[in-house]
């Protein structure tokens, strides 16, 4: 979702940044560059998301391709786990 339509959609419901950081205890300026960039602090983000009732990864796709990563990564790790411990065990006399 780009930043305009996010603000867009944060006037519907009477909010901007300075509120959604007021409510965090955050500066305004680092919910703007949330919004602007699309990725940075989670959960800034998060808490944008919630304020328009969308998800985290529709609001923000960086959060969905970092998850995508994320759990190619615990997949590779996994698989060879089982590479090496089939292969530790066949070699150790």
């Amino acid at each position: 979702m780009d930043s305009e339509k996010i603000y867009q959609e944060l006037n519907q419901k009477g909010l901007n940044a300075s509120i959604i950081a007021e409510a965090m205890g955050v500066l305004p300026q680092s919910v703007a560059v949330v919004i602007r960039m699309g990725k940075g602090s989670k959960r800034i983000a998060s808490a944008v998301a919630t304020a328009i009732d969308k998800s985290l990864e529709e609001v923000f796709p960086f959060y969905k391709e970092k998850n995508k990563k994320i759990e190619w990564r615990k997949m590779q790790a996994i698989n060879l786990k089982e590479i090496l411990n089939k292969d530790h065990f066949k070699n150790v006399k």
